[in-house]
Parts: structure tokens; sequence; C-alpha cells
């Protein structure tokens, strides 16, 4: 051991007569490690070493969550509450300070250990830059509309398969109602219901091209509503940067006539330049219903030994000795959702790249209800000649898979046996064994004792295993855009997009399921569906933005091309009944039962737009836009012009010191809504397919079809108090959608049996205000935000036309929507209509022989599904390295009816029957009639409808985050947090939630028929970055 000293210092006196330094050290053995060079020559030295400092305001003041950066590794830190920081860097290493509202400064480091910065305020960053309408960006100064920002943390902290559902509560004037399945549909409205027969969803924009957001394959019929989701929730929320919601029509009027309905634009992540950076996400939520119907488990005796037991199906029998165990909790399962999403960024100044992958992985609440998602994509951006010529470049895959998503009805639909289900008398356990095996058949049936009960009923787990439905989606996206500057203030950028996704589908009803289910055949029911949507989107805009003394010019002309194409064929039917059961082959369908339908559907549009926007002084600006647009479907060219200004008062004049900013805004703006494919072929007539035939179009032509079009005002303003600390920005809008959609039908004898036409007037107004503020208390920092809107309805007209065959004046003043929802003038979009109780000329109920109320043929309003005010407060505290944000939402006003209610009733399975008969029952002429009072009562819709306001926890995030220094600087963050979604209902009426709906559409919105029930959602997340 002593023989190593002398060892160790030759080596020392070697490596110093070269000028190299090293650290020796020797292992436990004695042992000297590799010796590594750390400086060489006369340099100084390669020592990584402790950076500190504070960062000041131009006033003196500390400036506590400033970004600090080290230039070339990637490595970032931030102030703390009183403005000092401390981070690692060698010698020469380049440091960025960033802060918003304040003009980023870099300095490289010295030897000395301490840089101290002042950051001066930017007015211009101030306000912001915003991504706008086809991707242009504005300041946010110069904006005469309403636009609202959230970044990508707002997205995915508390993470939903589809990460629209993740916007509730954080934008004004927004209202989203969503399936509870995984990776289900999501309507989304903004300011209100404009268009009865088309479409209300906003228009979906990703990186400035509009999206063809076509929903998945699904049923509807009076029995049966299934969702199979939609394009917007494929999108892999990771991948995005910010999504901006473009509320009204002066915002989106670039986008012409898609834009009718308001944009929600988002755009997806670039790689950065400097140190190739990894990151890793991993979240994990386990799910439970969160609302469900509350039924009863005390009445209802079991049958007679060797008696069936269809009749005794529901509540109505004897009171049981001891309450039954069962619960519907007891069909549920714990629903588990698995997202996991991987990505690397780096390049150099001339050259980034990305790459990403995702995982979502979700078991739903309802046994074999399954989605799979992959997300792949590859993003490179390069510029070229001193960055005259910028190309960007993407690629995304996306394959999924979905079964059994549910949906409400009767029809292949579980939670009717689960909710019906006799647990007074019946063992609930004796249905999960759902199959048994016929040895004169030799294949496995149905076990179900109990009968339909006369609404197709059969056993839950059987529906869920036999009953099958399942769609795989494969989708391809590419993306390419090139941008050429000839100056500083003019260049020319073309931009194309394509994107194709095939859906490959399944039902297969397994043999011994209810025979008008399956087609009536023994053997069984099969149908495969194949459908591709395809969309190619290509423009070319040349913009111009340059500065002249106190005017300024911000323009850009474009053209762009559109092609969408829809193909699809659904072929089916029952099974032979001499053939092998339970084959799911078309070759195993008789040719007599094969009923192909196919679907196809092909749009171009072509548009020419121009916007300008010209400030003076920075702090007036007049904007006007103009698209010209040429579609298929119409014969006819149609012009979409807008028209705003804004000005920033507090640049204009003096107001007292503590308004910080004031601007005035207003617009006005005419945009369009797409004509619905079911009124395209009205100017091209064409000869479907139903069932294998050639049906001829039996619709006059109608040569001069418009498209729906939305006039729209809007007035606002945006301020600032206390140094930028609290802002408030309101905004008044009113819009009247024209030219409406309706399909007359008219007597054959005129050659044709429907008519089109344009009509109606649709009105909408109201209110968006956002309140927040940022306070910091030390170490401690809490930044709340409050958004309230409300909006008002009114159906200012519908359609009138005199009637080819008789020459009759006919003014149509109502339309049935479905699920008891009508579109009546003078009325508002939503309402509710119900039949009334029969009543004297006092009011008072009129009584049958028997003593129970009756109901008229008189239909009453008894409300309306939409809100009529919403509001959200968000809230987010920082204490050092942990953080706490938590959202609180409601709905307040509306009503919402319920067939599941009703159901309940009728088999007296639901507690309020039970707790009727504990009280003595309902006496009718001195004789206990409860259940023909409710027999009668449940005949109609009337006693169910329900108050929609509700108050709930709607998301909650918990973590803290470890600094690097924790890991040597090995590892830049990780954060670890817990999550949750619903996890309180604060305050409800309904019986279920008022958010969840089955379809996007435009009908059955807040009719609840044995829907699945929301989700209250626990769990993790962890996200590491290298």
């Amino acid at each position: 051991m002593e023989m190593r000293k002398p060892l160790q210092l030759t080596c020392l006196l070697l490596y110093a007569s070269a000028n190299l330094f090293a650290a020796v050290k020797t292992d436990k053995f004695g042992a000297i490690p590799a010796l590594r060079p750390l400086s060489l020559g006369l340099s100084k030295p390669y020592f990584l070493e402790t950076i500190k400092g504070t960062v000041k305001d131009d006033k003196g003041g500390t400036l506590p969550g400033v970004s600090v950066k080290v230039k070339s590794s990637g490595q970032t830190t931030q102030t703390n509450a009183s403005g000092q920081y401390s981070i690692t860097a060698k010698a020469g290493d380049v440091l960025v300070f960033s802060y918003i509202g304040y003009q980023s400064k870099e300095v490289s480091v010295s030897s000395q250990g301490t840089v101290d910065m002042v950051l001066v305020e930017d007015a211009q960053n101030l306000e912001g830059v915003v991504v706008t309408a086809l991707g242009i960006k504005k300041s946010t100064k110069s904006l005469t509309y309403n636009v609202q920002t959230l970044n990508s943390k707002d997205v995915n902290e508390v993470k939903d398969p589809s990460f629209v559902n993740s916007l509730t509560g954080k934008v004004s004037g927004l209202t989203l109602t969503h399936s509870s399945a995984p990776g289900g549909s999501t309507k989304a409205v903004l300011r209100g219901n404009k268009s009865i027969s088309g479409n209300n969803n906003a228009l979906y924009v990703v990186d400035g091209v509009p999206l063809p957001n076509l929903s998945g394959t699904g049923t509807t019929d009076g029995f049966q509503i299934s969702d199979a989701g939609d394009g917007i929730s494929n999108l892999n929320p990771e991948d995005i940067e910010e999504v901006s919601v473009l509320s009204g029509a002066s915002a989106s009027a670039l986008y012409g006539g898609q834009a009718s309905n308001g944009v929600i634009l988002i755009t997806t992540k670039k790689g950065k330049a400097g140190k190739t950076v990894v990151n890793f996400n991993s979240s994990t939520t386990f799910d439970n219903p969160f609302i469900l119907p509350k039924t009863q488990n005390t009445y209802g005796a079991p049958a007679p030994v060797g008696e069936s037991k269809t009749t005794p199906y529901n509540g109505w029998g004897a009171k049981a000795a001891t309450p039954g165990s069962y619960s519907p909790n007891d069909f549920f399962q714990t629903g588990k959702t698995f997202t996991n999403a991987l990505s690397i960024s780096g390049g150099t100044e001339k050259n980034q790249s990305l790459f990403s992958a995702a995982s979502t992985n979700a078991e739903g609440i309802i046994p074999n209800n399954k989605l799979d998602r992959y997300n792949f994509s590859f993003r490179n951006t390069s510029s070229y000649f001193d960055n005259k010529l910028n190309l960007d470049a993407r690629a995304e895959y996306i394959y999924q898979k979905t079964q059994n998503m549910p949906g409400q009805g009767q029809y292949y639909n579980p939670l009717t046996s689960v909710y019906l289900f006799p647990g007074a008398s019946e063992n609930f356990d004796n249905v999960k064994n759902y199959e048994v095996f016929d040895p004169i058949r030799k294949i496995d049936t149905q076990n179900w004792a109990y009968g339909d009960a006369g609404i197709n009923l059969q056993n839950p787990y059987w529906i869920s295993n036999r009953n099958l439905f399942q769609v795989q989606r494969a989708r391809v996206v590419g993306s390419f855009t090139a941008k050429y500057n000839f100056t500083d203030y003019l260049n020319l950028q073309g931009r194309v997009r394509m994107d194709r996704s095939t859906d490959q589908g399944e039902t297969k009803i397994y043999a011994t399921t209810l025979a008008n289910l399956s087609g009536n055949s023994p053997n069984g029911n099969y149908t495969s569906l194949d459908n591709l949507n395809s969309q190619t989107y290509a423009d070319l805009l040349l913009n111009f933005n340059k500065t002249f003394g106190e005017f300024s010019l911000n323009a850009t002309a474009g053209a762009s091309l559109q092609n969408l194409t829809v193909k699809g064929l659904t072929i089916g039917g029952p099974l032979d009944p001499y053939k092998v059961p339970n084959f799911f082959s078309l070759l195993n369908v008789t040719q007599a039962n094969l009923k192909p339908v196919p679907n196809a559907y092909r749009e171009q549009n072509q548009a020419a737009f121009l916007t300008a926007t010209l400030g003076y002084k920075n702090y007036l600006f007049l904007d006007l836009t103009g698209r010209n647009d040429w579609n298929s479907t119409l014969p006819k060219p149609f012009f979409y012009p807008s028209v705003g200004l804004s000005a920033v008062v507090s640049e204009m004049a003096s107001l007292p010191e503590f308004i910080s900013f004031a601007k005035l805004r207003l617009s006005y703006a005419e945009v369009g809504n797409a004509i619905p494919q079911a009124y395209a072929y009205a100017t091209n007539p064409t000869y479907p397919i139903t069932g294998g035939a050639i049906v001829p179009f039996t619709g006059k032509p109608f040569s001069t079809l418009k498209p729906e079009r939305s006039k729209s005002f809007e007035i606002g303003t945006d301020l600032r108090f206390m140094d930028n600390k609290l802002s408030l920005n309101a905004t008044y809008y009113k819009t009247h959608t024209v030219n409406q959609f309706f399909r007359v039908t008219v007597s054959e004898t005129v050659g044709y049996k429907t008519y089109d036409l344009n009509a109606g007037d649709v009105q909408n107004q109201g209110l968006e205000m956002s309140l927040g503020y940022r306070a910091q208390f030390g170490e401690l920092s809490w930044t709340p935000n409050i958004n309230f809107s409300f909006n008002r309805n009114k159906i200012i007209d519908l359609y009138s036309y005199n009637d080819p065959a008789t020459g009759q004046f006919i003014d149509v003043k109502q339309i049935q929507l479905g699920g008891s929802s009508v579109i009546r003038k003078g009325g508002a979009y939503g309402e509710i209509q119900v039949k009334d109780f029969l009543k004297d000329a006092n009011g008072a109920l009129v009584l049958d022989d028997k003593g129970l109320p009756q109901y008229s043929n008189n239909l009453i309003t008894a409300g309306n599904v939409n809100p009529r005010y919403m509001l959200s407060m968000n809230n987010g505290f920082k204490y050092k390295n942990f953080n706490l944000n938590f959202l609180v939402d409601s709905r307040i006003g509306g009503q919402v009816i319920s067939n599941t209610e009703k159901t309940l009733d009728k088999f007296g399975m639901s507690q309020r029957t039970a707790d009727s008969r504990d009280a003595g029952g309902i006496m009718a002429n001195g004789v206990n009639a409860t259940q023909d009072y409710y027999g009668r009562i449940s005949s109609e819709l009337t006693p169910y409808v329900y108050s929609a306001t509700n108050v709930r926890l709607r998301e909650l995030s918990f973590g803290y985050t470890f600094p690097a220094q924790v890991f040597n600087n090995k590892i830049q963050k990780i954060q670890l947090s817990v999550i949750g979604r619903n996890l309180w209902m604060i305050y409800k009426k309904a019986p279920f939630d008022p958010d969840v709906i089955t379809l996007t559409g435009n009908a059955y919105q807040g009719f609840d028929d044995f829907a699945m029930p929301s989700l209250r959602s626990i769990g993790f997340n962890v996200n590491f970055t290298f």
C-alpha cells in the first residue's frame, strides 16, 4: 500500500509538467482511476462551477419565477421569491434570462461565479403574440376579437384520453359534453347552437389546417345509440404546444364557409435547438362510476318454485325479510387508463427534430370495453440561405382499436338489465356465468332465466362478451411547409397536408341472442364495415409585415384547395340457419340475406382570401378580411367579409396609475356553415344503393341552395391592473344565423317526394368574461382564473312554403329533434316538450275512475337542455417545488330528462318506489294503488325532467418537482403528481351527470336512456426530463 503513494505523486507531477491538471483519486483499493485532463495549455480551467445571482426589474424590484437557462446544455432553473437563482455552468457558457412581459437577455459566464441581471419590460411581449386563423401570428394588441389561449400544461395536467375534455371550465363560452367511454366523442359548442339541420361543433384546426373531425361508425335508432369516437380524440395530447380558441366569427372569418361555429386551433410542438432533450411521461388513472341511479333491493319476492321468472323481473313483489346485498356497482369493474409518452428533441440553430411516441391503453368500467391507441410522429424544421428558406415537415401514424364502445337505449345495452335486476329476490352471482353449453347444438348458449321483460333484456355479461362491436382505425397524416423570406417584411409560404384514415369493423352477434336483435337467425348475425376518410389540403400565403413611420401594415393574401373523400361499405346480415353457428364470415351469410349499404361522398372547396391589419402608433388597429369560397356542393361562389377595430386606450390617453393596460375592440363578420351531407346532392342528384338495390333520387334539384350564413357582431375590452397582476377580459356578442337548411316532404303527384329550401333565423347573444390574478407571497404564488359566460338563444323564424301540389301556404312553427327536444318559432334551441297532466279549468288534476292522474294530449315546455350560465374557477398554487392545481366548475340552469328513471319507476326498481311503500304507499279511492300510480305516471316523461344545475370539483393535481441538482444535473427534472377528475359533486339535482352525452349531433342532447355513467378518476403522473 505504501508503494502506491509515490506512484500517485509521480503521475501528478508528469501531468503538471505538461500543463495538464487532473483530479487524482484512489478507489477503496488505492488504485488510480483513468485520469481525465480538465485543462490544456494556458486556458482557463474547464470546471463546472455554481453560478449565482439576483434578477431584478428596471425599477429595482426582484423578479421571482424568471427562467434561467444554460443555452448549450438546456439546463434550466427559476429564481426564487427573492429573485435569486443558482445553476451550474462553465466559463464561456451563455445564460438566457426570460420572463413573461420582459425582454429576454443573454450573458456569457465569466470565472467570477456571480451573474446579476436586470430585465426591462417589453410592451409588445407583455401583451404577447398568439396564433390566429391559418396559423398567422399576431400581437394581441392588434386583435379585434376575443382569443383565449391554453398551453400544454393546461391540457396535460390531468390527462384524458381525449384532450378536448381537458378544456372543460378553462375557456369562457365553451360548452363541452362528452361520452364517458375512453376515446369517446365530445361535443364542443362555442357561443350557442346556431344550426338547426347542420353541424354545431366547433371547427378543429391543426397547425393552421382544418381537421375533418369525422365521427367513427356508430348506430342510432330509437332503442340503441352508440358512439364510435371522433377524429380529434386520436391526437396525442403530449404533441400539443398550445391551444387557441377563436370563439367568434371575426376570429375565424378566414375559414369562410367552415367557420360559423368558431375554431379550436391546435399548435403542435417542434424540435428545439441545443442539447438533445428526452422527456418521458407516464400517467395511470383508475376509474369508477361517479353517479349511479338510486335503485332498491328490498321489494320483489322470488317467483314460486316451478314458475317462469319472466313476469317477476321487477320490484313490485312483497317486501323481502332482509334486504338483498345487490347493487348495480356489482356489475361495474374498476376502469384503468395507462398513458405513456416519449419525446426526443434536439438539433442545431439550423436544423431541429422532434420524435414522439405515445400509447393509451384503457379498460372501461363496463366489462370488455377497451381502447388501445398508439401514436408516432416525427417533425423536422430546418433553415437555409441565412434563414431565408425555412422548411417544416411532419409525419404521423395513429393506430387505434376500440371494442364495445357503450351507448344508451335498450338494445345491446347491459345497463338495462343491471339497473332493473331484482336484487331483493335474486342472486346476481348466478348471472355472471353468462353462458352454458348446449349438448344438443354443441355450442355455448346464453344463460338468462328472466326473459326480455318486454324491453329486450338479456344477460348483461352476455351483451358485453357476445354482442361485440370492434373497430380498428389506421390513420396517416403528413404535412409539409416551405417558407421563403424575400426580405425581413415579405415572405411566401406554401403548405400541404394529407390526412387518410381507414376504419375496419365487425359486429358479431352470437347465437341465442334475442331473435329480434340477431335478425331472427338461430346461428347469429355478422356485419362487416370498411370506411375510408381522406382529406388533402393545400394553401399558398403571401405575408407582408412592415412599419412605415407611425403606421404599420400586416397583411396576408392567399388561396387554398381542400378535397374531402368519404367511402364506405357496410355489409352483412343474419347467419345462414343451415350453416355453422357463430362462424362470423360473409361466406356464412346467405346471398339472400346479404345487405350491402355503401356510403360515398366527395367535396372540394377552393378559396381565395385576404387579411390586412393597419396599425397607427402601435395603439390603433383596423382589421379587414375577405374570403371567397367555391364549393363543389354549391352552384355559386360565396363571399365572407369581416371588419374590426382595436384601440389601446392606455397608450392613447393618460389613465389612473392602477390601470396598467386598457384596450377596446369591436368587430363584425359574416361566415358560413358547410352543407350537411344529406343536402349536398340536392344540387346534383345521385342514385344511392339500399339493400343491394338502386334507389332513384326522389328529391327536387335545388340549383339555388346557399350555405348557412352567420352574421356576428362583438364588442369587448381587455384590461390589466396593478402592474399587470390583475386581468379582465370581457366580450359581448350577437349572432344571427340565416339560410338554414330544411327538407320538406310533399305529395308524389308533383313528381318528387322532397323539396329543399333555405330559410330561418337563429339568434344567439351573450357575454364572456375572464378574470385572472397573479399573486406572490414570499415563496408562495397563487394564480386564480375565473371564467363566466352566458348565452341566450332564440328561434326568430323557421320556414314557410307553398305546397307545390295544392298551392296551400304552409308556415312551419315547430320541428321535433328527438329525445323530447324541439325547435319552436319564438322559443330557444334545445327546448324540452312533454305532455301535460289533464287539468280542469281551475288547474286542478283530473283523476280517472281509479283515482289516478291522467295525461292530456297538450304539450308543454318543461325547460331547455342548455345551461343558463357557466362559471368556473381554476386555481394554481406553487410553494418552492410543490404545486397544487384544482378546477371547480359549474353549470347553472337548464334541464335534462331521464328515460332511465321513468323505466325504473315502471318496474318498481327505483328507491323512490320503495320509499313510497315504506311510508304506507299511495292511496287512491281508499285502495293502495302504488304500482298503478307509478305505472300511470311512468307512461310519459313529464315527471322525469330535472334541473341540470351542478357544481363539481372537476380536476385536481398535487405534485412535487425534484430539481436537477438532486441528480447531479444528470436528470433535468422529475415531477411526481397525484391527479383526480370528478372527485366531488358539490351540488346537483339530476339523478345522472348532465355533462354526459352519447352523440355529438343535434338530437338527444340532455336525454338519458340507460347511458353509461360518468367517471370518477384517481391516479398519478410521473414526468422525467433528461
